[in-house]
């Protein structure tokens, strides 16, 4: 088997945790897995790998990163 990567999710699809899990495990230990889990890829091509702080995009099933805002220059 190969490793699974998940994302947990707040009420605002924002990721919270990043997870290296079986489907089997995650989906067997609701205890320990909490919340809603969505899975993300790191090595496919026209997905985004999740991180904290990300935003999960329902029509796209991807990933958003976060906007960074630049500081103003004085």
């Amino acid at each position: 088997m190969s490793a699974q990567y998940f994302a947990q999710l707040d009420d605002n699809n924002v990721v919270t945790h990043v997870a290296v899990v079986q489907r089997e495990f995650l989906e067997g230990n609701p205890e320990r897995y909490t919340g809603r889990w969505v899975e993300t890829f790191f090595d496919t091509e026209g997905k985004t790998y999740a991180g904290i702080g990300f935003t999960y995009d329902e029509a796209s099933q991807d990933f958003v990163a976060p906007v960074v805002e630049e500081p103003a220059e004085s």
